[in-house]
């Protein structure tokens, strides 16, 4: 392609007539450009969104700075027909693209519906420096394709691409990365000084793949996982390798061999001989930092086991005194009502209702605005009655109430008449889910029950321990977690997947989904996370006490609270311990992010609000 040299070099040869200084500094680019084929011989800093259709070239004596949270769209164009897309930033120059977490450079397809090669790659011939650093680069055919270049990539997201890298005649530093959902390679090289450390490496159909080489490689210190192969030689690499530990998806030995391609599956290629670490390896993957400080706090006159809820600018809070409140994002109590009896579940937001139970076996509906009453149902006692109760669930024009007595009752939202119930075991003390067709509702007795939503038994399963918390939606079914520390899932006929034994006591902790994962607190004091396909451990995180408490899972971390009462927050990705904080009593409610705070409720009848402050970067 032929590239139109950009305005500026006109303007710096006039400088040289005229006496101007010799030397331009960068030019920043205005918050939206587009480029189409040309020649950036003058350092350039680029912010706001740029869009490439077709090509753009930094030439060699020029810089391209990226600032943090640029994005970088290329436009879906196929002009040759080979079937990827022609765009393509080509850099002979220096190129510093260094994004913040909070700010994250982002490289990607300008379609409304993204797909894989819909853009070339980022080219790097000849170049004296490229960093990387925390950006995302995604739907592109080779991500990174660099010959006879020094540079790193690090604290990046490389994802659904068809390989996240080409490299050759290069030396490259991959370090803190995630790279995962590849149709290919996740890293591709071929005589390369490459230093991978650091990184999570997964959902690719190779996470490293090793042409050939003649030069150092260092691999250490990764998690790779549910790659087709781990490490893939080439089909003519006949040397053999060596490199450092790291966790394979498994501790055995065996296993982890089983996931490397070499001479044990083609005997014309070489050996690649690993360490295997004895499981995951902490601080891998994009870095994060985090700071926690208290912002305000609301006094109430017992227990707060019951998850806050929100709507607009009011949050819902039911306590053990017996009152629900609403309150405002600063803090001050709007309105509060009286129920008359202990409130350990949450509450149901639903329309302009606010709908809670209660130990008194009443459940009542209020004005979410007003909190004056609309109406009241009342359920029979039994043996059971103790707590913990479960959550409302909403489902169409209906309200689920599970119950102590073992009766699931469906009422009608707007006046709580009831429309049917079933026995589904004793006691009721967890939510149920639904799945856009059944409802699951688990039971003390260890059954899980499968109905309708006209209250229809569909199928019945025993798993011989209290279900003590919410079922939670899987692939191709539901998975419930007993108070035996079992994780099992089973088909939308009942039919079971999967299972796992946790061999921990658990029990109101809900497992939570999240991308591919669960992520399932113990009572022992862990906090595990499970593949949702097969029911595979990825980690396994010590928490400071035992945990009640359903955690929340939000843009890469994990939030929960103990009986200890501290609040912690995890990495989600890398299993990190962030940040840290104490409360004066047990934490056993979910909590919640809400106009810019972390709220959670305690059991030293506070609700308390955090302020959170991020780490720009490094």
């Amino acid at each position: 392609m032929k590239f139109r040299p950009f305005f500026l070099l006109l303007l710096t040869a006039i400088c040289h007539i005229y006496g101007c200084v010799a030397v331009s500094p960068p030019v920043p680019v205005p918050s939206e450009v587009r480029y189409r084929g040309e020649l950036l011989t003058a350092d350039t800093v680029w912010s706001g969104r740029v869009l490439i259709d077709g090509s753009v070239k930094i030439a060699k004596n020029a810089t391209l700075t990226i600032t943090p949270g640029t994005e970088v769209a290329f436009v879906r164009r196929d002009d040759d027909g080979d079937g990827l897309g022609d765009g393509t930033l080509i850099v002979e120059g220096r190129l510093v693209a260094a994004g913040t977490r909070l700010a994250p450079i982002v490289f990607r397809s300008a379609a409304p519906d993204p797909q894989p090669g819909d853009w070339l790659e980022l080219r790097v011939d000849f170049s004296r420096e490229v960093l990387l650093s925390f950006c995302e680069i995604r739907d592109s055919a080779y991500t990174l394709h660099a010959h006879f270049t020094r540079g790193t990539v690090e604290d990046c997201t490389i994802r659904h691409n068809f390989d996240g890298s080409r490299l050759g005649q290069a030396t490259f530093a991959f370090r803190r990365n995630l790279i995962e959902h590849n149709r290919g390679k996740g890293i591709n090289f071929r005589n390369s000084q490459v230093t991978i450390e650091q990184n999570i490496i997964r959902h690719n159909e190779a996470g490293i793949f090793l042409f050939e080489n003649d030069r150092p490689v260092l691999i250490r210190d990764n998690n790779f996982y549910d790659n087709l192969d781990n490490l893939r030689l080439g089909d003519f690499y006949a040397g053999d390798v060596t490199v450092g530990k790291n966790w394979w998806g498994t501790a055995d030995p065996v296993a982890a061999n089983a996931t490397i391609f070499d001479k044990k599956r083609d005997p014309g290629i070489g050996t690649v001989t690993i360490a295997v670490a004895p499981g995951w390896i902490p601080e891998t993957g994009p870095r994060d930092t985090l700071a926690l400080q208290p912002a305000w706090t609301l006094a109430t006159e017992g227990y707060l086991d019951a998850d806050p809820v929100v709507a607009g600018d009011l949050l819902y809070l039911a306590g053990w005194d017996g009152r629900l409140r609403a309150v405002a994002p600063d803090g001050r109590e709007v309105w509060q009502r009286d129920l008359g009896q202990t409130l350990d579940s949450a509450p149901l937001l639903d329309g302009d209702l606010v709908i809670v139970q209660g130990w008194e076996r009443q459940v009542v509906a209020l004005d979410r605005a007003t909190g004056r009453e609309r109406w009241r149902f009342v359920y029979p006692s039994s043996p059971a009655d103790d707590h913990r109760q479960g959550g409302l669930l909403a489902v169409g024009e209906l309200v689920l109430v599970p119950a102590w007595n073992g009766t699931l009752y469906a009422l009608e939202a707007t006046t709580g008449t009831p429309r049917w119930q079933v026995a589904c075991g004793q006691p009721l003390r967890a939510r149920p889910a639904f799945d856009g067709s059944r409802i699951y509702q688990p039971a003390g007795d260890g059954k899980l029950t499968a109905l309708t939503t006209a209250g229809e038994v569909l199928w019945r399963r025993d798993l011989a321990a209290p279900l003590l918390s919410e079922p939670v939606l899987v692939p191709g079914g539901v998975a419930v977690l007993t108070r035996a520390g079992l994780l099992a899932a089973f088909a939308v006929d009942g039919r079971e997947l999967w299972r796992r034994d946790l061999a921990e006591t658990c029990y109101y902790g809900a497992p939570v989904p999240v991308e591919g994962a669960l992520f399932v607190p113990t009572a022992v004091g862990a906090l595990w996370k499970i593949a949702n396909n097969n029911g595979a451990v990825i980690w396994r995180a010590a928490t400071s006490g035992p945990v009640y408490a359903t955690p929340l899972v939000s843009a890469g971390r994990v939030y929960l609270g103990d009986n200890a009462g501290t609040l912690q927050v995890f990495g989600a990705e890398s299993a990190a311990l962030l940040a840290s904080h104490k409360a004066g009593d047990a934490i056993q409610s979910r909590p919640l992010l809400w106009a810019g705070r972390l709220l959670f409720a305690s059991r030293d009848h506070r609700l308390h609000a955090l302020a959170v402050s991020t780490g720009a970067g490094p």
